[in-house]
């Protein structure tokens, strides 16, 4: 027992031994403080991301694989991967700061690590999984935090499931139709067909500016997502790729008017991107500002696609501080 443990112990034993037959409320809200206290250091010192285990949720026809760590009590955060990411991919920095507060569950897509099936072709059909998934975790409502494809899922369970959703964390995407999006720019290709260029290469030059202080900054993120050794999940297979490009490039069209969704989307939203995202353009992140009934905007510098990544202390308190604001 440490010695603030021991500190507390022993003033709970001093008021149930000193004679008084009902502790008073302030020494109760007293006790409450220290143990919050104690919890939150404890979290705030535990690297949960790399030591919670890989779990699995029978939802319908399909097994999603799932971790979930964090301080219970809260509204839980629903984390929603990027194209071909799992559950590997997150970062710790992000993870960690935000299990501090609440509950934090990181959930692979059907046909995506060790979910079962195969992965659906549309954002409605992975939406449809999650949703699934996180009313049979039990909690009224959850938060979203998708990147990149992940927030254009978030964006659909919001308007399938409204009553889901508390509140949502964009970043790195756009909306429905949005600028630049119905196919992946001349640059983002030349990238992709690059050969003899290794995954952690190509990474870099997609989610981080040239810069070398963004691409130092993606190297240390590589760091960070390879640490954990253990109950790591498989490399997305090529179906997964398939699956998602052609969601993506449906997401892509504009049909109807254009954003017009955007307004029956009414959840308090934090729109976050960097400065030139080449994948999904920075003025889509503008754009859901815009349109959206309830949405804040940060944009860093000198950075792009995984910009919160860039700044993972900085964008880890932010969005703290929006999930817990009341």
């Amino acid at each position: 027992m440490n010695q603030r443990s021991l500190s507390i112990a022993s003033r709970r034993l001093f008021l149930r031994n000193s004679g008084t037959a009902v502790l008073s409320g302030a020494a109760v809200a007293l006790l409450a403080d220290h143990d919050a206290l104690a919890q939150s250091e404890t979290m705030s010192q535990a690297n949960l991301h790399d030591s919670a285990p890989t779990q699995f949720r029978e939802v319908g026809d399909v097994r999603l694989a799932y971790r979930r760590f964090g301080k219970e009590g809260a509204t839980p955060v629903v984390c929603l991967q990027h194209f071909r990411g799992r559950m590997d991919n997150w970062d710790p920095i992000h993870t960690n700061r935000l299990a501090q507060d609440r509950p934090v569950v990181l959930v692979d897509y059907r046909g995506v690590g060790r979910s079962s099936g195969e992965t659906p072709d549309s954002m409605q059909g992975m939406g449809r999984d999650i949703i699934a998934f996180a009313r049979a975790l039990g909690p009224k409502q959850v938060d979203i935090f998708g990147f990149s494809i992940g927030g254009m899922v978030a964006q659909q369970i919001a308007l399938d499931a409204p009553e889901l959703v508390r509140r949502l964390i964009l970043v790195g995407t756009g909306p429905s139709g949005g600028e630049g999006m119905a196919a992946f720019s001349p640059q983002v290709q030349e990238i992709l067909s690059r050969p003899n260029m290794t995954p952690a290469e190509r990474g870099l030059a997609l989610f981080f500016s040239p810069t070398a202080a963004s691409q130092a900054a993606g190297k240390a993120w590589l760091a960070r997502i390879t640490a954990r050794q253990v109950d790591r999940e498989p490399d997305a297979s090529p179906q997964v790729g398939a699956a998602q490009l052609a969601a993506l490039a449906k997401w892509g069209q504009v049909t109807g008017e254009r954003y017009g969704s955007l307004k029956n989307i009414p959840h308090r939203t934090l729109v976050v991107n960097g400065h030139d995202d080449i994948m999904v353009p920075t003025v889509n992140s503008f754009i859901l500002q815009q349109k959206l009934l309830d949405a804040r905007l940060i944009l860093f510098p000198d950075s792009g696609h995984g910009a919160h990544f860039q700044f993972p202390e900085e964008f880890a308190e932010a969005a703290a501080r929006f999930l817990a604001a009341a």
